[in-house]
């Protein structure tokens, strides 16, 4: 350990001190019989001389031995350090850091409104917004997107076998049939059909169609003739027109929603559709579908591009300006807002901060005594005398300077009271 070993300014002054008192001692002494100033001097130096030395004795020995003589009770802090070290220990936990008093202050401050208020300043003022993007950006960037994708495959396809095939089917044809989306598919199907059959070209092939089917027809005698006959009168043209008149005729007559025949039509198609999920295969068919989709669309590869795009795009945002203004900021200061508004929370978490520091404090509080002794101890004999010394030998020196001022002040008395006696 590192100690300043500089010794202070006052012992040299104290010193100094001493050495004037022994000086000028010693250059009254053929002065003994002289005039009455230089008695009264003589006798204020002596005892400054004196007083001096024996300060200067009482101070060196409290650290070491005077001159290096092993006189006794002398270097009393070396000897006694073992009592020091409990004394210093001893007036630590029982009188300037006690447990209580330490409680007791702790208790004093309001430490969740203090921390409140420093947090919502620096939301305020924007200073966790990159430490917050800096963090989310980096939990985003070690996102597990395999695992993830892996499980999001399995959650998916565990779903899609525990749907009901059937019930879906039939819920499907109740969600059609009641909003009506099978006429309007009728509908559509049947103006597509109206506007195929308007059609010239339709009406030149359904005449050309016609005409050949007639004329494959094999009959005999006077049927054969008949036939003949009418072939001789139609021409494509004209047969063309009557079929497609024919079709045109009934698709009219369907798009009405009162034709008896529409609804007949639509009956039917319900009935087939229904008939349809109960035949053989059908929902295998559908199972099968089912699979063919999740296998092309559900797939861990297709799904872990699909994460990491959105994570790549989430990772951007959440280090924009956009993200710190538009949801961070006001997120954050939202949540504060309610912490602010509930006093019972503020409270809830004034008492928990507060047990858990009391309760760290009380679990550890042994080891601040452990602690200053381990550190006293690391210091050798003389490390601890000038470390002491650093600290209290300023008003020590001024001990031994005092004292040999006073001491020359008394003998100047002494001298003059035996001058006059």
């Amino acid at each position: 350990m590192a100690l300043k070993t500089t010794k202070p300014k006052q012992n040299y002054i104290a010193g100094i001190s001493l050495g004037v008192m022994g000086v000028g001692f010693a250059a009254t002494l053929p002065f003994h019989d002289g005039s009455l100033g230089l008695r009264l001097l003589q006798g204020g130096f002596e005892a400054g001389l004196v007083g001096g030395l024996a300060d200067w004795f009482a101070v060196t020995a409290l650290f070491r031995h005077p001159l290096g003589i092993p006189i006794p009770h002398t270097a009393l802090l070396p000897k006694n350090r073992e009592k020091l070290t409990g004394a210093v220990i001893s007036m630590i936990e029982t009188e300037l850091l006690r447990k209580e008093s330490i409680g007791e202050k702790i208790r004093s401050i309001r430490i969740a409104e203090l921390g409140l208020a420093k947090v919502r300043e620096g939301v305020e003022a924007g200073s966790y917004n990159q430490v917050i993007s800096a963090v989310l950006a980096n939990v985003i960037q070690h996102m597990p997107v395999a695992e993830i994708s892996r499980v999001f495959s399995q959650e998916i396809r565990q779903l899609a076998d525990r749907l009901d095939e059937k019930w879906i089917i039939h819920r499907l044809m109740e969600e059609v049939t009641v909003r009506g989306y099978d006429e309007k598919l009728l509908d559509l199907v049947l103006e597509r059909a109206h506007d195929w059959a308007a059609r010239i070209e339709t009406r030149d092939m359904l005449g050309r169609i016609g005409i050949e089917q007639i004329q494959q027809l094999k009959m005999g005698g006077l049927m054969q003739f008949a036939v003949n006959a009418f072939i001789g009168y139609l021409s494509e043209d004209k047969l063309g027109d009557m079929i497609q008149n024919f079709i045109l005729g009934h698709i009219i007559n369907y798009k009405d929603p009162d034709n008896p025949n529409r609804a007949k039509l639509l009956a039917l198609l319900h009935a087939e559709l229904r008939e349809a999920v109960d035949r053989p295969g059908f929902l295998e068919e559908v199972r099968g579908a089912k699979h063919r989709l999740l296998d092309q669309w559900v797939s861990e590869d297709k799904i872990e591009g699909y994460i990491q795009g959105l994570l790549n795009r989430a990772g951007q945002f959440v280090m924009s300006s956009e993200f710190h203004t538009k949801w961070l900021t006001p997120f954050l200061l939202k949540l504060l807002g309610n912490l602010e508004g509930s006093p019972e929370r503020i409270q809830q978490g004034e008492e928990w901060i507060q047990r858990q520091i009391i309760g760290f404090i009380e679990k550890h509080y042994s080891k601040i005594g452990a602690l200053v002794r381990e550190n006293l101890d690391k210091l050798s004999n003389e490390e601890l005398v000038t470390f002491i010394e650093g600290k209290v030998g300023r008003d020590l020196q001024w001990i031994r300077i005092n004292g040999a001022i006073c001491g020359f002040l008394v003998g100047v008395v002494l001298s003059a009271v035996r001058a006059l006696v």
